[in-house]
């Protein structure tokens, strides 16, 4: 570990993502982004935003992030850390940026939005029942749901693959695979295919993975562990323990960041 950053309790911090020099960690139980300086692993600011916080993503000079409770992706300069507030589907669960633009999964709406990044906007929904998770990989945008996965080509704003896969939920990608969780466990689906190549098999419920060092970190958040999952051989190669709750890992600058989204902190780790 390399460091344990502290935030007041009752904030339940969610996610992380590096940008514009810092580290923005979102809050669920707050209505605040936090920014980090990494060097220090201080906090250097709290900037307002929507309610419950979460799933988050950096693009075009802002920070991304959906805020479930209210409706809306904020959208928060990486350097005047002024606020947009822009409309979404009802419930939105995650959200990143990836092809010149930003995308939110909204949950109860059943669809995932594509927002444009020069009017602020949503300018395409894509028919997603319970959409969760969506992570940008392989030149498309892959989006979950209670159906399975869909992976949209953004050239062409088409659905270009579906994949079925059973209470489909959060994300992430390697250099040869598409990664997600489901109550089964981790799903491999490979980007050649668009098929599901392997299921490990892990604890429900699972948070949002990351790869980070070649290695699939999927939170396992009623254990407060971290369990790794070597990429070349599908297997789980070794647990940690991190703080209370983790629900979503981050891969910053080849690290892992996790908040204790049932804590009061934020877990540095070195691969």
């Amino acid at each position: 570990m390399i460091a344990r950053i502290k935030v007041a309790p009752g904030v339940a911090p969610c996610a992380a993502a590096g940008g514009g020099g810092s580290v923005w960690v979102s809050e669920y139980g707050a209505p605040y982004l936090l920014r980090i300086d990494p060097k220090t692993n201080r906090v250097l600011s709290r900037t307002q935003i929507g309610f419950g916080a979460c799933g988050l993503g950096v693009g075009a000079g802002s920070v991304w992030v959906e805020d479930t409770s209210s409706n809306t992706v904020s959208r928060v300069s990486v350097r005047t850390r002024k606020r947009i507030a822009i409309k979404v589907g009802a419930q939105p669960y995650d959200a990143t940026f990836a092809s010149g633009s930003a995308w939110a999964t909204a949950y109860t709406a059943g669809e995932l939005d594509r927002i444009d990044p020069a009017e602020n906007r949503v300018v395409e929904r894509f028919p997603l029942a319970t959409a969760t998770g969506v992570v940008g990989a392989f030149g498309s945008v892959w989006a979950t749901g209670s159906d399975g996965v869909i992976r949209v080509d953004p050239g062409s704003n088409t659905v270009a693959a579906t994949i079925p896969l059973p209470s489909a939920a959060w994300t992430a990608a390697s250099s040869d695979a598409v990664w997600i969780t489901s109550p089964a466990g981790l799903a491999r689906i490979d980007p050649v295919t668009n098929q599901v190549a392997a299921t490990i098999t892990l604890p429900s419920p699972l948070g949002d993975p990351a790869v980070v060092g070649g290695q699939v970190w999927v939170p396992e958040i009623r254990r407060n562990a971290i369990a790794i999952v070597d990429a070349s051989s599908n297997r789980v190669v070794r647990t940690v323990k991190v703080g209370a709750g983790p629900f979503v890992v981050t891969e910053i600058a080849g690290e892992a960041w996790v908040p204790s989204w049932k804590g009061a902190d934020i877990w540095r780790l070195r691969p």
